[in-house]
């Protein structure tokens, strides 16, 4: 009884990712397109485009937390944490496939703080 009750928790917590996750993708999709027109018009400079890129990942996270919150409905900021970190490490994922196995230290911590703040306030707020 206990394998059954356990693992459909565990089918649940991967349905609930994914359903968070979904979001995110949405927004940052739509996010960084704008962004691409507003740096093709503007030529911005690249200290703004860095600015410009942590608020897509805030953004963008803070949907994935707050559908996360929505679906759980107790301890919300943790279970938004939790779905930020999962949208981490997706990007950091897709960021290593793309680069060829190399990363820059310094852009991967203030993505990091982006997702988790992000994730745990929409979480929040939901």
């Amino acid at each position: 009884m206990e394998k059954r009750i356990a693992g459909r928790s565990r089918r649940g917590l991967f349905k609930s990712m994914a359903l968070s996750i979904l979001p995110a993708l949405l927004t940052a999709a739509v996010l960084l397109l704008l962004a691409a027109v507003w740096l093709d018009r503007f030529s911005p400079q690249e200290e703004t485009v860095r600015k410009v890129i942590y608020a897509v990942h805030f953004l963008a996270a803070f949907a994935c937390g707050f559908v996360m919150g929505k679906q759980k409905r107790e301890r919300k900021f943790l279970w938004g944490l939790l779905s930020g970190g999962t949208w981490f490490v997706l990007i950091l994922l897709v960021s290593l496939i793309f680069q060829g196995g190399t990363l820059d230290t310094g852009a991967v911590l203030p993505v990091l703080f982006a997702c988790a703040g992000g994730s745990m306030a929409g979480g929040m707020m939901a």
